[in-house]
């Protein structure tokens, strides 16, 4: 029996784009601002750059049209929306439903749960001193590797190859 996906090579190639954008997001903030105890208060620099910044990682998420993965792109439209100044409980609420909803959603899956315990293990980082950035960091590029992986394996049943 042939394999196929729907997808085509240009929707596979945007989504690898929107995998890989989250991790040079994590890299350009440090780079330009230094390190600061936490990924949101670069809000304080980028302002409105930066919620851009963080609403284009949430429509990343969306490209991937599973519907499981709604909830970890809404949560981080309402960390985008809400910045750690203002507004820094619904912030810190909303940032939480996301790394919690993603790490849950990589460990139950059927591909790639390894991830999914990887991410749990980086959970220690929130209780030691200037962790969060550290957490933050690790937590991005494992979910931009798990939504890597699918990619690539979309990619390889669309060629033949699986």
């Amino acid at each position: 029996m042939e394999k196929i996906t729907t997808a085509s090579k240009s929707q596979l190639r945007l989504r690898y784009i929107a995998c890989v954008y989250p991790i040079a997001y994590m890299l350009v903030w440090p780079l330009v601002y230094g390190i600061l105890p936490a990924y949101s208060n670069y809000y304080v620099f980028g302002g409105i750059y930066f919620t851009l910044a963080t609403s284009m990682m949430a429509w990343a998420m969306w490209l991937h049209r599973d519907i499981k993965w709604s909830v970890p792109a809404y949560a981080l439209v309402g960390v985008a929306l809400f910045d750690c100044v203002d507004y820094w409980m619904l912030h810190n609420i909303f940032a939480f439903i996301f790394f919690l909803s993603s790490t849950y959603l990589m460990r139950t899956d059927k591909r790639f749960d390894w991830l999914g315990d990887v991410s749990v293990t980086w959970y220690v980082l929130l209780v030691i001193p200037d962790g969060v950035f550290w957490f933050e960091a690790i937590q991005a590029v494992l979910i931009s590797w798990f939504h890597l992986s699918y990619v690539r394996r979309l990619w390889r049943v669309r060629s033949g190859k699986e």
